[in-house]
């Protein structure tokens, strides 16, 4: 192996440990591999790279989109990758084909063919605008507890504010009751337009704050609690619960600040070593003890207790009886060791 290659098998390391994904590993695998590369042929680089392995139904459909996006789409007669055939060959690397299958399933050159991306025909159909099932009910009962504030405003209108002409109450006292339908409406067309019901909100609980008055003005505070419970309050809950199904359905775009929030979740999960990368808990415990073992390994003898906890990191990676991790710390001492030759290494221009 040459100095070049050596140079280029760090480098890529070094690039890979940088990522924090297993899809963008893949995708730096397939723009440092050839052209006509397949699905084995990422995993077998990534294997030599050291990383951990993806599995062949999840490497696929990343594979098959960057395959597309790049024109390269000629099967050369190769065979297609569909679901079905993906779901086969799984259930033959599991030993369980011979029970499931109804027929024995022929195997021909399915290797080249695992980075082809699937035709037309066998691609999954993109999704439609998704129904919102099960938010018709709640709208229904939303507009079912109006009848219940339709009933206190024409009493509190009579007994409360003295308005006793029937064709004056039937004018005035269906105004909250309008406002109410009307800030619904509103707050499913925000729902419907960006995610968000907006201001129409606030009005809508402003509303009920004066309904809960009325209510207990009227009947008092428990039969009045039971008008606003059974009325207004109710109203909105089952308005929101439909809004909310209306939202998850439609799957709008998240606000800032739910995005802020994810980012720095993902970034304090990260920090902890705890990203999605695919590995469970035992390996993650491994692989930071073999870090910690690199690292005592060059710390200066005046650490406090070096020797004790070098020994306690080497056990605790498993590096004894584990060829690939004792590789992965060597990997790690040695980048450590020669931290400061990283700004001689002469690379080539980017242009």
């Amino acid at each position: 192996m040459t100095t070049d290659e050596v140079g280029q098998i760090t480098g890529h390391d070094a690039a890979l440990a940088r990522l924090k994904t297993k899809k963008a590993q893949i995708l730096y695998a397939l723009e440092h591999l050839p052209r006509g590369c397949t699905v084995e042929d990422v995993r077998r680089w990534l294997s030599k790279q050291g990383q951990v392995v993806p599995s062949r139904p999840y490497a696929t459909p990343i594979v098959n989109e960057w395959r597309a996006r790049n024109g390269l789409t000629d099967t050369a007669g190769h065979v297609l990758l569909t679901p079905e055939l993906l779901a086969k060959l799984d259930e033959v690397d599991k030993g369980v084909a011979a029970h499931t299958a109804p027929a024995p399933v022929t195997e021909p050159d399915v290797t080249p063919a695992l980075g082809v991306t699937p035709e037309p025909d066998d691609a999954p159909e993109p999704h439609g605008e998704a129904k919102p099932h099960g938010a018709a009910g709640f709208y229904a009962v939303a507009l079912l507890s109006i009848g219940v504030s339709v009933d206190t405003s024409w009493r509190f209108f009579e007994q409360r504010l003295g308005i006793t002409d029937t064709w004056e109450r039937v004018a005035l006292f269906s105004v909250m009751e309008a406002a109410l339908v009307a800030c619904g409406w509103a707050m499913r067309g925000g729902v419907r337009q960006n995610g968000r019901p907006g201001p129409a909100r606030l009005v809508a609980w402003a509303l009920t704050a004066f309904a809960a008055f009325a209510a207990l003005s009227l009947s008092g505070p428990v039969a009045g609690t039971a008008r606003v419970l059974l009325g207004p309050v109710l109203g909105l809950v089952m308005l929101h619960l439909a809004l909310g199904i209306e939202i998850r359905a439609a799957r709008q775009r998240t606000t800032t600040w739910a995005r802020v929030g994810r980012e720095l979740r993902e970034r304090l999960l990260s920090l902890l070593g705890l990203g999605d990368d695919h590995r469970d808990a035992l390996a993650r415990t491994r692989d930071r003890a073999a870090l910690r073992a690199a690292k005592l390994a060059l710390a200066s003898r005046w650490t406090p207790w070096r020797k004790a906890r070098l020994r306690k990191a080497l056990h605790a990676s498993h590096v004894a009886h584990d060829p690939a991790q004792r590789d992965r710390m060597l990997r790690e001492l040695g980048v450590l060791q020669h931290a400061d030759k990283l700004a001689q290494t002469t690379q080539p221009a980017p242009w």
